[in-house]
């Protein structure tokens, strides 16, 4: 008997997912995309707060926060969020911008490196250090490669060294020279480097 109420669940519950998926989900995904499509362009004029929205300015569009918060089962929806904290670190909303980060969904290893990094980036706004260099390793390390690993290495190399901890600098300026060397910023580390070695 339980077997036959577990197996019509299983029915019941992957009828429904399909049907919300041509009929709800994809509708949605189409408008959301759209919608996305204007943010994108205000952002890329450079008008962050028209791209956001976040004044709910009554113009006949959703901006990123009105996207991600009217269609927030679909891609775009996701994206949204991104983009989203991507405006409010440009407008200087820091907590903003950890909120959004962190509600942001990426599955892409490239995306999530970069979502990680701003989170570091907004923290050390914020004078947070320890936060800050906890997402920057977080963000080296989520997939290796020859852009994003190296990139947030030298941002944990440079807050440690403003916090004159030296050692842990060195560790992180020694991993770049060592396994990345065409990153562009290699003579900004053999510098950072130098000076080390001498103050040690």
């Amino acid at each position: 008997m339980k077997k036959n109420i577990i197996f019509f669940l299983i029915i019941i519950i992957t009828g429904a997912y399909f049907f919300s998926k041509k009929f709800f989900l994809y509708p949605s995904e189409e408008k959301a995309m759209k919608e996305l499509n204007y943010a994108q362009q205000y952002l890329s004029e450079g008008e962050t707060d028209k791209a956001l929205n976040r004044k709910n300015i009554k113009i006949n569009y959703l901006g990123f926060l009105g996207i991600a918060s009217k269609f927030p089962f679909t891609k775009a929806g996701n994206i949204s969020k991104f983009y989203a904290g991507i405006c409010y670190y440009k407008l200087g909303d820091y907590e903003k911008t950890i909120q959004m980060m962190k509600s942001f969904s990426a599955k892409d290893e490239i995306l999530s490196s970069m979502k990680y990094g701003i989170i570091g980036d907004a923290f050390s706004q914020i004078k947070n250090q320890k936060e800050a260099l906890k997402n920057y390793v977080i963000a080296a390390n989520v997939r290796d490669n020859k852009i994003t690993t190296p990139l947030y290495y030298y941002k944990a190399a440079l807050l440690n060294f403003y916090m004159k901890k030296y050692k842990n600098s060195k560790f992180f300026l020694k991993k770049i020279e060592k396994k990345y060397p065409f990153f562009l910023y290699k003579k900004n580390v053999e510098k950072y480097l130098m000076f080390i070695e001498n103050k040690l």
